[in-house]
């Protein structure tokens, strides 16, 4: 017997990004497993050690510090450049710290606020992130929409994770088709992730926002609005990143935009490098829904073994890249600051070992080695 079956908090997720009339969704099912239980039992010792720590599932107080952190870094770097302290070499340089600290600064606050985890004030947590993708010149709507809708709901499942959709570049799980040259994608990968921050910039949020179908979302209709806010934040990008420098620098446009390129080619390095070896590596799964749309397991175990933990318990990074390392936690307990997940990676691995299910965890250096390996193995043959 099977059912859709989602946790409390992927439910409430998923719910909030609305656009203007309900999406519909592909019909995909989980199973019914032994997952269903470990759930009930995680959830009530997460909620017992958070009422035992005195504690709520929100911030404390040490994400703000973190975010004014970055926030103070990325201004200073920004400042340095404007200023022209230093040598041509420096400025670039400067240019990174800048992109890495809005980097860092996004993936440790507006991740959580995108999931209405940093403060229980939902129009906060949507400024906050606002004004954190927009320094990246990403949408954080359109990012929002699809992060919740689509792949915390299905991870990892092709037609229903916008993550996962098929690319003229990567075979990226073993259920897509395989072309001649995916065979070499672990040698030019690295230099097709160089461009993966201007791709989302310049191409990938102005095709998604006018898309009607997305993975396991049709129909999609976004609220006027969102389209106003779409055209003042890239135009604040622009703005910040081009247009003032160029007018206040003693420096050719053409020095400027070649910096950004430099910039933009870091940040992206950086976010590949921590994130994708979490869903794609070895040690993950690629279900497939049979011709029901049933998918093989329930939505805990599926949250499990679609994922790659790196030094989940780690406080050094956990303090860098604000929980993306520690992605079942993410993915079990999304509306929950990531704060709290070395202890919630705690009990999720002792939990699972209690009802014999997978956990995968690893560290940063193997992870990005099993991600590799993983794609030469997509190039060279079907994985059954």
């Amino acid at each position: 017997m099977t059912r859709p079956i989602l946790g409390r908090a992927a439910r409430a997720d998923a719910a909030n990004v609305s656009p203007t009339s309900p999406v519909r969704h592909t019909r995909a099912r989980f199973s019914r497993d032994r997952g269903d239980d470990f759930l009930r039992v995680v959830q009530r010792r997460v909620a017992q050690y958070l009422s035992d720590q005195g504690k709520s599932r929100f911030d404390d107080g040490s994400i703000a510090l973190k975010g004014a952190f970055y926030a103070a870094a990325a201004l200073l770097f920004y400042g340095l450049v404007l200023c022209e302290v230093g040598p041509g070499w420096a400025l670039v340089l400067f240019a990174v710290g800048f992109g890495t600290s809005v980097l860092l600064l996004a993936i440790n606050v507006a991740h959580d606020a995108a999931h209405h985890a940093l403060t229980p004030h939902r129009r906060l947590n949507s400024l906050l992130q606002t004004l954190s993708f927009t320094l990246l010149g990403v949408s954080a709507y359109l990012w929002q929409f699809r992060h919740l809708k689509s792949h915390h709901v299905f991870p990892n499942v092709n037609g229903c994770d916008i993550d996962i959709d098929e690319t003229v570049f990567f075979r990226l799980t073993p259920n897509q088709p395989r072309r001649r040259h995916h065979r070499y994608q672990h040698l030019y990968a690295p230099i097709v992730y160089w461009f993966v921050g201007l791709h989302t910039v310049v191409y990938q949020d102005i095709v998604y926002l006018f898309k009607k179908r997305l993975a396991n979302m049709t129909d999609i209709r976004h609220p006027w609005r969102e389209y106003g806010v779409f055209v003042l934040c890239k135009l604040a990008y622009v703005a910040l990143i081009f247009v003032l420098p160029i007018a206040v620098m003693d420096r050719p446009w053409w020095h400027i935009v070649l910096g950004v390129l430099i910039m933009s080619a870091a940040m992206s390095l950086v976010f590949v490098t921590l994130l994708i070896g979490t869903h794609f590596c070895e040690e993950a799964r690629f279900p497939n829904p049979d011709a029901d749309g049933r998918l093989p397991h329930g939505w805990a175990t599926h949250a499990l073994v679609t994922a790659l933990d790196w030094s989940p318990t780690s406080k050094l990074a956990n303090f860098l890249v604000g929980g993306a390392n520690a992605h079942a936690a993410h993915h079990l307990f999304p509306t929950h600051a990531h704060i709290h997940y070395p202890a919630i990676t705690r009990i999720i691995r002792e939990t699972a070992a209690e009802f014999d299910l997978p956990y995968n965890r690893t560290t940063l250096p193997r992870m990005l080695a099993s991600h590799f390996r993983f794609l030469r193995r997509m190039g060279r043959a079907d994985i059954p």
